[in-house]
């Protein structure tokens, strides 16, 4: 019997090792909290429930998201002027770290029969400047067409305890309308996810 427990708590070491180089001290105590199997290997289901309750590494939420929001915003700037897009509420950043940032814009755009062109620009700032690797773009060619569509990105960024991220979006043409809309038939928001603590 000593020589069977031996064993299983090798294998238990081996793995709590390789949990917490993967995912950190959170899961690692779910493990040890949760029931285990008869043959004393973890079960991971009860941990995962485990995992609801134990209070994350950085001390605050992992991911922030905004509501499902229903707007209509016209944009009606000059060509690639920025405007904010007051309607979806600023996202502040609760803990210092490596985050998920995604967002998705919902455009309509139509064009009249004088017009070539026209496009809808739109990116994150992050306390008041552009962040480079949020742009996105979309449009259409031809005169007397109209479209909507959702674009959008997903990329990773290390912000400081405090940041602030925000929605803007510009037009790149004049003749036409363009609009940012938010409903149930399609979604504009935010959304940010805690990865690392990015040291």
């Amino acid at each position: 019997m000593r020589a069977a427990t031996t064993r299983i708590n090798r294998r238990l070491r081996r793995s709590t090792t390789l949990v917490k180089a993967a995912v950190g001290g959170a899961l690692l105590a779910a493990l040890i909290a949760a029931p285990a199997y008869a043959d004393g290997t973890p079960d991971l289901g009860a941990a995962r429930t485990a995992m609801a309750a134990v209070p994350s590494d950085p001390g605050g939420s992992t991911w922030l998201q905004t509501d499902p929001l229903t707007f209509n915003h016209p944009l009606n700037g000059a060509d690639r002027a920025y405007e904010q897009i007051s309607e979806v509420p600023d996202l502040k950043i609760p803990f210092p770290g490596v985050w998920e940032i995604s967002y998705n814009v919902r455009t309509a755009i139509s064009l009249p029969a004088n017009a070539a062109s026209l496009h809808t620009h739109t990116a994150l700032f992050n306390n008041g400047a552009v962040m480079p690797e949020s742009e996105a773009l979309t449009g259409i060619y031809g005169s007397n067409h109209a479209i909507q569509a959702t674009a959008g990105q997903t990329f990773l960024h290390t912000f400081a305890a405090g940041d602030v991220v925000t929605l803007h979006a510009s037009r790149i043409g004049q003749p036409g309308n363009i609009s940012i809309l938010s409903n149930s038939d399609g979604r504009t928001g935010i959304m940010a996810h805690w990865v690392s603590p990015g040291f």
